[in-house]
């Protein structure tokens, strides 16, 4: 199939680095592609994030497909020069995306012989197409839990996607709940900008890397080389060891044995961005659980009361799917994607992208799904488009592993 004889389009919706990489990749194959995005600008969700965001994986690993990231770009790059690259992406290559498209619903209808086809409901109208690709990621809505005494507290509250700068908080007493890598940089920041206090609330302590080991290697290198190695708990005890040696002994600090191991639980550790050293110099506390709040106190699970006067919450986000995906089957009890990023799923022409846990780097995976599921695609309307002119030939099997 040919961009220029495709006679329905791949519909991508979500104009972020996986939808782009995607579309990139169908075209490399002269698959047709329109990406539908809500934000009124390619780059949007990376502009508006906190200003000390920094890529935590490399500039060669970090690239999408079929255009890498310009060699004059730094190492690591800010979260705005990301944004600037994505938007350079789209134009080298050309790819179609239409902004301002919010996407309402997405449901499956009776296509030509016997075939499903999928139509997607927008704010500007109804779209069909033969094939959908859900590329809207973790981040679609932030999560926010409902503490007790919450409505009652009279500081500031923000979740972490509304955070900008500590600067506007400067001489504040800070909390900071959740110590993901967000929570650890936000708490950084409050600190680097002059909070009066700042205290994170952590339920579960994560490991905690250094960005580059020894100073010289990037620790992302470490989990693109291991990952396929096999022992996972083998190597996470290596890297207690190495931890312990590049970043210290933190139970001192309040903060005890990791819960958990990156490749054992195939989940990210949290990347130190100047975290470790501001909770050494004692301008980070680490606090227990959240209980409930009053009207300027947060009270802790042990009992203990702090006065604050803003609270930052890095509590995660949800993908919001099950509102827009009028699919039964797909997605789990939380709303994320039963089915491994860049494969078939249960609904034939219906895929997801960019979804999946790594250890080896979001836009590393983001890079390979895009290409991997490309030639699903190929091979899926190669078989669709024989079964509709045969009868014979059905969708390949979906097989989820």
């Amino acid at each position: 199939m040919s961009l220029r004889d495709a006679d329905s389009p791949v519909l991508i919706i979500g104009g972020g680095a996986a939808g782009l990489s995607t579309a990139a990749a169908l075209a490399r194959r002269e698959i047709r592609a329109i990406v539908l995005d809500r934000e009124d600008c390619i780059g949007a969700s990376w502009s508006r994030r906190y200003r000390c965001l920094r890529l935590h994986t490399i500039r060669r690993y970090s690239g999408l497909a079929c255009y890498p990231i310009p060699r004059d770009r730094p190492r690591y790059l800010s979260k705005d020069e990301y944004a600037d690259y994505l938007k350079e992406y789209a134009e080298v290559l050309g790819l179609d995306v239409s902004l301002g498209e919010h996407v309402d619903a997405v449901q499956a209808i009776p296509g030509s012989s016997g075939s499903m086809d999928w139509e997607v409901v927008t704010n500007q109208g109804i779209r069909k197409a033969r094939i959908v690709i859900i590329a809207t990621g973790h981040y679609a809505e932030a999560s926010l839990p409902a503490w007790e005494g919450i409505d009652s507290f009279t500081g500031v509250v923000l979740h972490s996607s509304q955070y900008t700068t500590g600067a506007s908080f400067k001489g504040q007493n800070a909390l900071v709940i959740g110590l993901g890598n967000s929570g650890a940089e936000i708490a950084a920041d409050l600190s680097r900008h002059g909070a009066a206090t700042v205290s994170v609330s952590v339920r579960t302590t994560p490991p905690i890397v250094t960005r580059e080991m020894f100073k010289i290697v990037p620790v992302q290198l470490f989990g693109i080389a291991l990952t396929h190695v096999g022992m996972p708990r083998v190597i996470d005890r290596m890297g207690t060891a190495l931890r312990r040696f590049s970043i210290g002994d933190l139970t001192e600090y309040g903060l005890g044995k990791a819960a958990w191991g990156p490749f054992s639980a195939r989940k990210h550790a949290v990347i130190d961005a100047g975290f470790v050293e501001q909770l050494k110099q004692g301008r980070i506390v680490v606090r227990p659980g959240i209980s409930r709040f009053d009207s300027k106190n947060v009270i802790y699970a042990d009992g203990s009361k702090e006065a604050v006067d803003v609270v930052v919450a890095a509590t995660g986000f949800r993908t919001g799917l099950e509102k827009i995906l009028k699919v039964p089957g797909v997605l789990d009890d939380i709303g994320q994607p039963r089915f491994h990023s860049g494969g078939p799923t249960s609904s034939p022409g219906l895929y997801f992208i960019g979804f999946d846990e790594t250890i080896r780097g979001h836009l590393f995976e983001i890079n390979r799904e895009s290409k991997r599921l490309a030639v699903e695609v190929e091979r899926y309307l190669m078989y669709s488009n024989f079964s509709n002119n045969q009868g014979t030939i059905t969708a390949p099997t979906c097989l989820d592993e």
